[in-house]
């Protein structure tokens, strides 16, 4: 995940208060190739694209959070028509987000029991492509025995670092959240915080257009994207984004304590994205946390990927987070690594 927040909950807003739009049935705007099903109680929207005889097994596409904590299937607009042409994949939102159901106590733990009861439903061969901090929910999916026989690989995108260190730098800001609850949620839902969003939702949209490359731009499916950003600037789906967050120092703990089997063939994506962040801080003890937490990633990830019997490390120049956004053909390259595997 992104282990910088530029958030700051608690300063009141200049100008006047700009609604967020609310959308009162959600189900009713599902995009093509988009469908709502039900696991473990609760719905879950899916994008499904690609010819589903092929037979190879499926891409599962699992979604992580860059700055503003957005984590959706909105990251796949691009990715996922690239994959499509030579596999069938499926793009899954975790409950809150995108189209999916909100719950209780959402959380990757929760997300990873929702993936493994949509493998053992499936019953196919499947290879798990997941970016940023959707690999904890992947630790917990293979503590389920059932759901592993079909998992055949997977694609780790910039993962979340399970060492001490790096666990307490994700986490310092979402405790924040945790222990303040009360204030976020009332921050939220009175609107103030509705300007920022919206300003921030621009910016993730203007950014993308800057490293989406030329090769790559009819792939780009915006008006998925934009439908997904039309959630994003409602102000329940910022309650349900921020709720999440109070249950992510736990899933992090709960990641640590099983990691992947040796089994599991992996490739690992690691950006330089961490070393963008440094010209932008002052703070000296934050830029030495970043640079800590940086290269125990490297370490921690070249580790993971020798520790498999099939695993590959590819280490990036790149200092883009959404490598799907910037180089999707790398992710191609990396399903047919695992794929020699078998």
């Amino acid at each position: 995940m992104v282990r910088v927040i530029f958030l700051v909950m608690f300063v009141q807003l200049a100008g006047p208060v700009i609604a967020a739009n609310e959308s009162t049935d959600k189900a009713e705007v599902l995009p093509q190739g988009s469908e709502l099903i039900n696991l473990n109680g609760h719905s879950l929207h899916i994008r499904k694209l690609g010819n589903p005889i092929i037979s190879k097994p499926y891409l599962l596409l699992l979604s992580g959070p860059t700055d503003n904590w957005h984590s959706d299937s909105g990251w796949w607009a691009l990715a996922q028509n690239v994959l499509a042409e030579d596999y069938y994949t499926v793009a899954i939102d975790r409950a809150g987000h995108s189209w999916s159901e909100p719950v209780a106590k959402p959380s990757y733990q929760q997300f990873g029991k929702d993936v493994s009861s949509y493998i053992r439903q499936q019953r196919e061969p499947v290879i798990i492509v997941a970016f940023a901090s959707s690999n904890l929910s992947l630790h917990m999916a293979m503590q389920d025995t059932e759901a592993t026989q079909y998992i055949k690989g997977a694609v780790l995108i910039d993962p979340d670092v399970l060492t001490d260190h790096s666990i307490n730098h994700y986490s310092t800001e979402t405790e924040r959240y945790r222990e303040g609850w009360q204030e976020i949620e009332q921050y939220i839902t009175s609107g103030q915080y509705d300007e920022n969003i919206q300003q921030k939702i621009i910016a993730e949209k203007e950014h993308l257009k800057t490293i989406i490359p030329e090769a790559f731009e009819n792939h780009m499916d915006w008006d998925y994207y934009e439908a997904v950003e039309a959630i994003r600037n409602t102000r329940s789906f910022q309650l349900e984004k921020f709720r999440e967050t109070t249950h992510y120092r736990n899933d992090l703990l709960q990641a640590k304590k099983h990691p992947l089997p040796e089994s599991l063939p992996l490739v690992v994506i690691d950006s330089d994205f961490e070393t963008a962040y440094l010209p932008k801080i002052e703070d000296e003890s934050v830029k030495a946390s970043i640079v800590q937490w940086r290269d125990e990633g490297r370490d921690w990830f070249f580790k993971l990927a020798q520790n498999s019997q099939c695993g590959a490390y590819w280490p990036l120049e790149s200092q883009e987070h959404l490598i799907m956004m910037e180089q999707p053909e790398l992710i191609t390259r990396a399903v047919e690594k695992l794929l020699l595997c078998e």
